[in-house]
């Protein structure tokens, strides 16, 4: 369910998205209003989900994990839960989602070289419930883009 927002509500997401760091201070300076009113918008912007995190964003190349896949899994649906779980669980699972169309489960996975994503799918085909599993290696990352636009 969407929440409403206005358009202050929408310059606040914006900054925040740009730098989670900036204080209530210079966001309220920025948009002409109080620093209260910015607190409180920020406040009942957590309460209903809108923000649900603050964080930095990490390039997994520069932390020693250079090789990015994507893996496509096709599962028995009465094994899907069990292996979200499995796969959220794995340090190596950047995203997991739930999909339509010939593949149930796509993950975006990070890892140290080829042969720590070969075992990595060894391990993921291994689970029960997994018919079959297709991954791509990326070659190029062109555009990885966090922010939503508002």
């Amino acid at each position: 369910m969407s929440v409403d927002l206005d358009d202050i509500d929408r310059q606040i997401l914006k900054i925040l998205q740009e730098d989670a760091r900036k204080s209530y201070v210079r966001i309220a300076c920025q948009l002409k209003v109080t620093e209260g009113t910015v607190r409180f918008r920020i406040k009942r912007l957590l309460k209903e989900g809108v923000i649900t995190r603050f964080l930095a964003l990490i390039d997994p190349r520069k932390i020693g994990l250079p090789v990015t896949a994507i893996a496509v899994l096709k599962v028995d649906a009465a094994s899907l839960d069990i292996l979200f779980q499995k796969l959220v669980s794995l340090h190596e699972s950047q995203h997991v989602f739930q999909s339509t169309g010939e593949y149930d489960i796509v993950a975006i996975v990070h890892t140290v070289d080829l042969n720590h994503l070969g075992e990595l799918i060894n391990r993921i085909k291994s689970f029960s419930g997994v018919q079959s599993a297709s991954v791509s290696v990326i070659t190029r990352l062109v555009r990885v883009e966090p922010t939503l636009k508002l």
